[in-house]
């Protein structure tokens, strides 16, 4: 009876074993249900026929049917005719991608033809040969390999033919690539240059080195930079600039950036000339009314600070109407410019000459007193005798001058300055009338 009870009771651990065991293979098998069906990859178990044993949800959806439309189909339902010939009717081994996966035109339910990769390996299941098949739908990745492959040839396109020199950086500022415009305006190639740092000073002069420098830091900081210098052509010479940078970023990831850069010589020639039409008479040369007076101002600032007097004079061309109606205005616009010429032989560089209107100059001299004006006339008498002498005109050119002064101790708004100084010409003039 004992012995009886015994082998009961191994019976019932037997029983209880085994039990335990089905319940871990369910459990194993719901695990494996569930991890097939979360995974975003189709997964297909085939006869080595290529029939459609098992697949999950993910690969049912691919080609465009349910689960249990995909069991029992074949290759020929689910690739092109013409790409259904080119394969093996039995997969072995060597056919296999060994998990790897290969590109592969597929066909969905509609007939609808989209790319695929897919990986294949053999197994044994239950005695029996099956193959494994991992499935991709890489269409979206295709389509967005296609719109890259367009943006780069549009990004090189550009690069290429932009009428502005362009270079592309690394974001240590290393050469990668330039554009034609870039070598016709520099005059290096690429060859030549690539994998230079660009600030190394074949396109800088040494003193914008440490410029170009901080701009790169500016374009990969702050995404963009416009500012003009000036840069270096290979054979040294030296030109304005305008130079814009930005940074590169692709999928958030800093890539470099892309410089370039624009001749703008005859802008700024044209500026100059600009400015000199705005500052300087044509006629004659010397400065403006309007853009003397502003010297003026600007040298009563200095006279304040550094307490240093200026003298003004206001000088006028005697009888210059009568030169104009007897001998004709070009006659007569040539001796103002003769009158500038000897005014500018005769004062100092730092002396300024304004033309305050027809025959009226306003001579400003800095750091220079009434006692000064003795030496000043004696000048201008000397040099225009000469210049009369020189002309050999059927008249002589003469001046009438008035003076007025600036103390920085006792000072006198511009307006009352100009006033007094032609005040004292007119009088000047009036005594030579007498």
């Amino acid at each position: 009876m004992k012995k009886l009870r015994q082998q009961i009771t191994k019976l019932q651990k037997s029983e209880i074993k085994y039990q335990q065991i089905e319940e871990t293979l369910r459990e194993n098998g719901e695990k494996y249900r569930i991890l097939i069906e979360l995974t975003d990859v189709g997964i297909q178990i085939e006869t080595v026929e290529g029939r459609i044993l098992e697949c999950n949800t993910t690969g049912a959806k691919i080609y465009g049917y349910t689960k249990e439309e995909m069991i029992g189909l074949t290759l020929v339902d689910l690739v092109p005719e013409e790409f259904f010939k080119k394969l093996p009717r039995v997969i072995t081994d060597k056919e296999t991608s060994n998990g790897i996966f290969v590109p592969r035109i597929s066909k969905k339910k509609d007939g609808t033809i989209f790319p695929t990769e897919i990986a294949t390996k053999i197994v044994n299941i239950g005695g029996k040969p099956r193959l494994i098949a991992y499935i991709r739908d890489i269409t979206k990745r295709k389509e967005a390999e296609k719109k890259l492959r367009k943006a780069r040839k549009m990004f090189a396109n550009l690069f290429e033919s932009s009428p502005e020199a362009m270079v592309y950086l690394d974001e240590k500022s290393n050469i990668i690539d330039i554009n034609p415009r870039f070598t016709e305006l520099f005059g290096y190639t690429l060859e030549e240059i690539k994998g230079r740092n660009i600030n190394e000073g074949f396109i800088h002069p040494l003193d914008k080195i440490e410029e170009g420098e901080k701009l790169d830091k500016t374009a990969l900081s702050e995404g963009y930079f416009n500012f003009e210098s000036i840069r270096k052509k290979k054979d040294g010479t030296l030109f304005p600039v305008s130079i814009s940078g930005s940074n590169i970023v692709i999928d958030g990831q800093l890539k470099g950036m892309i410089g370039s850069y624009v001749d703008i010589t005859k802008r700024k020639n044209l500026e100059e000339e600009l400015e000199k039409l705005a500052h300087f008479d044509n006629l004659t040369s010397c400065y403006r009314r309007g853009y003397g007076l502003a010297l003026l101002e600007e040298q009563i600032k200095t006279a304040n600070r550094k307490k240093d007097p200026i003298l003004l004079l206001y000088l006028d061309v005697d009888k210059f109407k009568e030169i104009n109606d007897t001998y004709g205005h070009k006659e007569g616009d040539n001796v103002l410019k003769k009158v500038v010429q000897l005014l500018k032989s005769t004062l100092r560089e730092v002396d300024i000459i304004c033309r305050i209107g027809g025959d009226e100059f306003l001579l400003i001299f800095p750091d220079s007193s009434p006692q000064d004006i003795s030496l000043i006339r004696e000048r201008l008498d000397k040099n225009l005798e000469k210049l009369n002498q020189s002309l050999n005109r059927p008249y002589k050119i003469d001046f009438s001058i008035g003076l007025s002064y600036y103390d920085p101790f006792n000072p006198q708004p511009v307006e009352k300055l100009i006033h007094l100084a032609d005040q004292a010409m007119y009088e000047d003039k009036s005594k030579k009338k007498k």
